[in-house]
């Protein structure tokens, strides 16, 4: 079997910046704006007009419309980086159409001399500017246009990264301001009101006229898109990840966050990365439209629009048809938003080269001059009146809050808030009066109201009241936020929000869970658990989970406290001890030790599986004496002894104790071995590696144990054979040399007895690893015999001593030398001694600058990237390992959807033949060498102030604690040098003209269908085959144990390949048969339908039952998993197997990854 022990392409971890010196293969995409316009393929029923281009604007980062119209435009020639010698000229510009023709017809420079100024938003009678650490107001005293006034507002945001400074600044629906900063950015900002600070990623809410600032959401690598619904649910996009559209709500926390330990996860995980983000809300666009986000998929050159729906607490997001796919290669959308007019502008940064993560700064290809806003409209469709809402009255504004389009109802807010207060609040109370409180047509403009007096910070406690009563639940959980907003200005917030958190939709009850944050106490985390008790979605668990950090300083001491003071009557406890499953909850869901003894305190007798997690928390958090009573629960005569459900549990426990905290418990240890003998196989093992972490072994009995005199489960004595590690001594090595060399000994006994040899007898370990290596009936895997020696200091070294005078199979070799490379340090005297053993050429193919210019030329010009997608999924080579293309494949590389559209060929090439010249952000391997000498490879994937936690090349995630690590370094890139040496020109010239075309060339895009991409098949074997021939296909849907079904992944375009399927023939007379099988888990129930694109040779079974085979399956489904088996008769069908599900037309919903 060759499988290499990574994927062949970790693309974009090592996307190279070494300028070639042929580097004249510049593709420059033609500049005109007629020509890219004529590329843009535009949804049904819409048209595009050029709004402005260079040279009124070039390179445009955000746009915002100010009350008058106006189109503002932040712009930066400069970027990525300022060069010697060149002067900041960067600009803030504002574009008019004076004359109503949908056309700019003036430009003006309203600032100019800045460096890469990164948002803009017309507001306060003038502009912010996000420039570099700053947030600057400017404003225009004199009528001029041109600022003359500038005043520094904030200070102390970040640089670290100049496209993660701060940016993607709105107003909200409440009046306030909200800005974003991404992951390498660390902000520390003095306010009136004290140091506000973010660390990373994430989403900032600001007050201007009270200098209130507070991090409302932490996250996101790069989220440069933020924006509300008509009620005030809000969602983000991020440019650098992929989970399409984000639900947001106050305190979430998103991916890189810092310190995260959870994380709430994306509505599209899979989808291509996405900047800039708008809701729909206006009347020139269609009712099917309405309350849709539209994005930018930068990299693919689209504007996309996906549709909303409730879920939950929550909601679920479905792509829909694209507003522009565009064939232009230098179509770049960053931003976008609907105008005065209800029209769509979008702002194209227009560059055939993207970022800077991946590309040179110096590349001559950047395109620095030019730049288009588009503007798309719905035909037939009367466009919106603009209005001038800067010259309007008060009573104009107020009546402004009535328009369907969000952006009149959000800069009417803004406007209101420049008239005199005095002024404004009495109108506003008038203009309440004359809208029925009873009527659904004016619910939204009194919710608009309460929002008003929110803008102008004037609580408004009776009409929060009604709309806290409201019939609607978007206004109830809307006027939640607010009360949240006012926490500590109205009466009774506990009691408000525990109304909320009592509430009959999951949302208002969501909302009232976070602004049970705002009051710091054990009533508020009491309440707040009262959501457990009621249905629980993703979102409504993480908010709970949030609320019991955010209140732990108050409710941990306070149950510790009725706990010592015997006080059963004091009011968390009983709560405690009446809801013992959802305080359950609270104390797993915190870091804190301190809850250990109250865990054990409210442990119930009339439900098992909470007393089991309580007693499990009481392992892993208690202090030696705690872990001490608990150990002697589970010897015999305990009175936990007879219960292996509890006693496997808590020897878990004790392990994560000793490895996370160094703590063990207090007593005699060595009675562990009590267990050893258990009729558990899962304890019995257990006990054997609680005895290697404590270090109580006996060493007799272990190695009596290990060596098969007593019997044991298969588990338990590989368990035993581990042990021995912490037994040096030649008594020891003598038992382990010898079930190395045992060939009736099973694999799994073999190799943990090389691995615990090679942990005090390193050398000894390496002759009996070189040994097996070169045993020509060898049936152990050579990647597993490496292992040891590989993720061990000096290991290899002492490997490549020990192979000296070795000969290996040629395959054996090759198989050791993948394994070899696949490593973050591959050592190179290990690399050579295995190749002089298997008679291997030496040496990595080094390629030269004319070669890769020559594959890029051929790639970009003869190359079949149909051929290229086959190489791709060659079982030798694993690329999906490693990398998914949308939902399919490996989470170790980057997603690679839009991977053509983002790169261009020649960096493609170069990291396919140069692995390892440049790691990409976010994907930098780490090496960490252990307190015991371990060395651990892979790509941080999380990492707070205790724990480390490493993706490696297998997908596994691994847990180190901090304490542990002696040293940590930088790794290579974790794709092995010289993977593709074996393929031929012409196929490396297929493979990189595939990669090239992703999310580029329609064929080669995932679009907004949703097709089943994850499968399996079932593997040939000879029991299978007669277990299908013994009865019937409908075996294969029942299931059997001599079933193996191996993941297989579709095409780009949905399909299975045919000739990938194992081939069965059950009866001579019947035809070829192949079986796929896959697993659908429903989120939210209801009908589905699945197309069969083509149901020619297919029988169908969902959930083990056969059902009549046609073009439309309709079903329905609750929530669960469900199963859908093919089998496919090999004579009949010709074509891919491809099914999808018809989204448009199922009343359910499909879970995410991130709900599986």
């Amino acid at each position: 079997m060759h499988r290499p022990a990574l994927s062949l392409l970790l693309l974009l971890i090592a996307m190279p910046a070494v300028v070639w010196a042929q580097r004249d293969l510049k593709v420059i995409p033609d500049t005109n704006p007629d020509n890219e316009r004529e590329s843009f393929t535009v949804a049904e029923g819409f048209e595009v007009n050029l709004f402005a281009s260079d040279p009124m604007i070039a390179s445009p980062i955000q746009i915002n419309f100010d009350a008058q119209g106006r189109l503002w435009v932040a712009s930066s020639e400069v970027y990525p980086q300022i060069e010697p010698g060149q002067v900041a000229n960067d600009k803030i510009i504002m574009l008019e159409d004076t004359n109503g023709d949908g056309t700019a017809d003036k430009s003006t420079v309203f600032a100019d001399g800045l460096l890469i100024p990164t948002g803009v938003l017309p507001g306060d009678g003038g502009v912010y500017v996000a420039n570099s650490t700053e947030l600057l107001h400017m404003k225009d005293t004199d009528g001029d246009g041109k600022a003359d006034q500038k005043r520094v507002v904030l200070s102390g945001f970040g640089t670290e990264d100049t496209h993660h400074i701060l940016h993607t600044l709105r107003w909200g629906y409440d009046g306030m301001m909200y800005f974003n900063q991404s992951i390498y950015i660390h902000s520390h900002i003095e306010t009136p009101h004290g140091v506000r600070r973010l660390n990373a990623g994430g989403i900032w809410q600001f007050r201007p006229e009270t200098m209130e600032l507070d991090v409302y959401c932490r996250g996101f690598v790069n989220s440069w898109g933020h924006h509300f619904n008509q009620w005030g649910a809000d969602f983000a996009t991020d440019g650098a990840y992929g989970e399409g559209i984000n639900y947001i709500f106050p305190g979430a926390v998103y991916v890189t966050a810092a310190d995260a330990r959870r994380l709430v996860q994306g509505l599209n995980p899979g989808s291509p990365k996405h900047c800039g983000l708008e809701l729909v809300g206006g009347s020139h666009l269609p009712a099917d439209w309405q309350t849709s986000a539209l994005t930018n998929d930068f990299r693919a050159h689209r504007v996309c629009r996906f549709v909303l729906e409730e879920d939950g607490s929550g909601f679920a997001s479905r792509q829909a048809e694209d507003v522009i796919k565009a064939s232009h290669g230098a179509f770049r959308p960053v931003d976008i938003k609907m105008g005065p007019d209800g029209a769509i502008y979008i702002a194209d940064w227009y560059n055939p080269i993207i970022q800077h993560g991946e590309v040179d700064f110096r590349d001559p290809r950047r395109d620095h001059v030019h730049g288009r806003i588009w503007r798309v409209t719905k035909k037939g469709s009367p466009l919106a009146k603009p209005m001038n809402l800067e010259a309007a009255s008060v009573e104009q504004l107020l009546a402004a809050l009535k328009s369907p389009d969000m952006w009149v109802r959000t800069q009417a807010k803004q406007q209101l808030k420049q008239h005199p207060r005095s002024e404004v609040v009495p109108q506003l109370a008038a203009w309440m009066k004359t809208l029925a409180q009873d009527d659904p047509a004016t619910a939204h403009y009194r919710l608009e109201g309460l929002w008003t007096y929110q803008a102008l910070d004037e609580v408004n406690q009776p009409l929060l009241a009604e709309m806290l009563a409201s019939p609607n639940h978007n206004i109830r959980a809307a006027a939640v936020r607010v009360a949240s907003q006012w926490h500590d200005e109205i009466a009774n917030p506990l009691e408000v929000f525990t109304t909320a958190v009592r509430d009959e939709h999951p949302r208002v009850r969501l909302e009232g869970v976070r602004a049970l944050a705002t009051i710091p106490s054990p009533e508020a985390m009491i309440v707040g658990l009262e959501a457990t008790r009621q249905p629980m979605d993703r979102f409504l668990d993480f908010a709970v989970w949030q609320l019991a950090n955010d209140l732990a300083p108050q409710w941990v001491p306070a149950l510790q406290k009725a706990i010592a003071d015997g006080d059963a009557n004091a009011k968390i406890l009983e709560d405690a001890k009446a809801h013992p499953a959802s305080w359950a909850f609270a104390m797993e869901a915190i870091p804190d030790a301190a809850v250990a003894e109250a865990a054990i305190a409210i442990v119930p007798s009339d439900d098992a599986a909470t007393a089991q997690r309580l007693v499990q928390l009481a392992a892993q958090r208690g202090d030696a004496a705690l872990l001490g009573k608990l150990f002697t629960s589970i010897l015999p005569g305990g009175n936990r002894a007879d219960e292996a459900g509890q006693i496997a549990p808590i020897l878990k426990s004790f392990l994560v104790a000793m490895e996370t905290r160094k703590t063990k418990p207090e007593g005699d240890l060595a009675k562990i071995e009590n267990l050893y003998g258990s009729s558990s196989p899962e304890v019995s093992a257990l006990a054997f590696d609680t005895a290697i972490a404590w270090n109580v072994a006996s060493h007799d009995l272990v190695r009596s144990y290990a060596a098969g005199d007593k019997e044991l489960p298969a588990a338990a004595r590989v368990a035993a054979v581990r042990a021995l590690a912490k037994i040096p001594g030649e008594p020891t090595a003598k038992l382990l040399v010898d079930l190395i060399s045992n060939p009736e000994a099973s694999q799994e006994v073999r190799l943990a007895a090389l691995e615990s040899l090679a942990a005090f007898a390193l050398p000894r370990a390496s002759g009996q690893a070189a040994a097996l290596l070169a045993k020509e009936d060898n049936t152990i895997p050579p990647t597993a015999i490496l292992a040891p020696f590989v993720s061990r200091k000096q290991g290899q070294i002492r490997l490549a001593e020990a192979l000296q005078g070795k000969t290996l199979a040629r395959d054996q070799a090759q198989l050791a030398l993948r394994a070899v490379r696949s490593s973050a340090q591959a050592a190179p005297e290990l690399v050579a001694a295995i190749q002089a053993a298997g008679g291997l050429a030496g040496g990595v193919r080094q390629w030269s600058d004319e070669e890769l210019a020559e594959i890029t030329k051929l790639a970009m010009t003869e190359g079949d990237p149909h051929a290229g997608e086959v190489i791709f999924r060659k079982a030798a080579l694993n690329c999906f390992k490693c990398h998914a293309i949308g939902e399919a494949g490996g989470k170790v590389g980057p997603n690679l959807i839009s991977l053509g559209a983002s790169a261009q060929p020649d960096y493609i090439v170069e990291s396919l033949l140069r692995p390892s010249a440049k790691v990409k952000e976010n994907f930098h391997s780490l090496v960490i060498l252990t307190d015991e000498g371990k060395v651990l490879t892979g790509i941080p994937i999380r990492e707070s102030k205790d724990l480390l936690v490493l993706r490696d090349g297998e997908g596994r995630e691994t847990e180190i604690a901090k304490e542990t690590i002696d040293d940590r370094a930088e790794g290579r890139s974790l794709m092995p040098d010289g993977s593709i040496d074996e393929l031929t020109t012409q196929e490396i010239v297929d493979l990189a003209t595939f990669l090239s075309k992703l999310g580029k060339d329609e064929k080669f895009s995932i679009g907004n269908r949703r097709y089943l991409r994850k499968w399996s098949t079932l593997a040939y074997n000879d029991e299978s085959n007669r277990a299908i021939n013994r009865t019937s296909n409908n075996t294969v849907a029942a299931g059997n144990p001599a079933f193996v079904w191996n993941p297989i992944f579709s095409l780009v375009d949905g399909g299975v390949p045919l000739a990938e399927l194992p081939v069965y023939r059950p009866h001579r007379d019947q035809p070829p048969f192949g079986y796929l099988q896959t697993n659908i888990e429903v989120a939210t129930g209801g009908k589905f339908q699945l197309a069969l694109e083509g149901p020619e040779g297919l029988s169908v079974w969902l959930d083990g039952k056969p059902v009549p085979t046609s073009e439309l399956l309709e079903v329905d489904w609750q929530p669960g998993t469900h199963q859908l088996t093919l089998a496919v008769n090999l004579d009949a069908r010709q074509k891919p197997v491809k099914v999808r599900v018809v989204e448009e037309n199922s009343t359910g919903r499909l879970a995410t990854s991130a709900e599986k």
